[in-house]
């Protein structure tokens, strides 16, 4: 009878855990990227002359960020510019002696031919020289600095680390299962350890690839409260709501390891995008 009696005792405390675990929100860990970003590098081989930005800095589409020693260039173009004018001459002069019959229609050609290689030549420095310049694509912050004024750059060396930070983008790893419910437009939390604030967010975009190892899909979510305090790459723990994890039947993932909440913050120490359901 006294065995029976633990059997029931230990069979009602489990089935009270469970539902209290499914009653939980679940949390997985995200992190804060930015919407834009890219790695500014050089297009030619030349000297900085201008690195009109520090890190951290903000700038706007279309300001210069940096410029380089193109006088060489320069020369160059205008030295095409007056073969230009030269071949354009020559074509003037063999134009009126074709006119009298002193010179054939084929050196006419040619000399056509002549203004129209000056002109390429022309055209091809005006390209050269737009590489002398990068303006911003967009309007963002300096991440990195990746060299200095003065220093000597080949074609294809890293400048500048830029992002967009108007709005940051929460990525999230979550189980492929939610798929059945998790849609975009959905409204979830974000904790962040950095501020210690939790901010609401949606979903914007799901991937387009499972993972089948892990069962997992990578979610895009955006900010969508008013918040002036974060930065790109912050991380912390993204929240759904206990209503929608019961769907799945209060299991956040099979075969992910779950996160342990800290007794400061209530947060997790994992470092992977592990989800676990909070319980007591």
């Amino acid at each position: 009878m006294r065995t029976f009696l633990r059997l029931l005792i230990c069979a009602t405390g489990f089935s009270v855990f469970n539902t209290a675990y499914a009653a939980e929100s679940a949390e997985i860990r995200a992190q804060l990227n930015a919407q834009h970003s890219s790695i500014l590098s050089s297009e030619m081989a030349a000297k900085i002359v201008q690195l009109n930005v520090q890190e951290g800095e903000r700038f706007k589409q279309g300001d210069l960020l940096v410029a380089f020693n193109c006088a060489e260039q320069q020369a160059q173009l205008k030295k095409a510019q007056a073969v230009v004018q030269a071949a354009e001459k020559t074509y003037e002069v063999n134009s009126r002696l074709t006119k009298l019959n002193s010179m054939s229609p084929l050196e006419l050609e040619m000399a056509a031919a002549e203004v129209a290689k000056a002109k390429a030549d022309i055209a091809l420095m005006g390209a050269v020289l737009q590489k002398c310049a990068i303006a911003a694509p967009f309007s963002g912050r300096v991440a990195e600095r990746l060299v200095q004024r003065y220093q000597y750059v080949k074609a294809g060396d890293p400048i500048l680390d830029i992002l967009d930070d108007s709005q940051l983008e929460v990525t999230v790893l979550v189980p492929s299962s939610w798929l059945k419910w998790l849609k975009p437009g959905y409204e979830f939390k974000v904790f962040l350890e950095e501020t210690q604030r939790e901010y609401p967010a949606k979903v914007k975009m799901l991937g387009a690839r499972i993972d089948a190892v892990s069962q997992s899909i990578k979610i895009t979510g955006v900010i969508t409260g008013k918040a002036d305090d974060l930065l790109a790459g912050m991380s912390g723990r993204a929240i759904f709501p206990a209503a929608a994890t019961a769907k799945d039947g209060g299991s956040v993932a099979s075969g992910m390891e779950p996160m342990r909440p800290t007794a400061k913050d209530g947060g997790s120490a994992a470092t992977g995008t592990e989800p676990t359901a909070k319980h007591d």
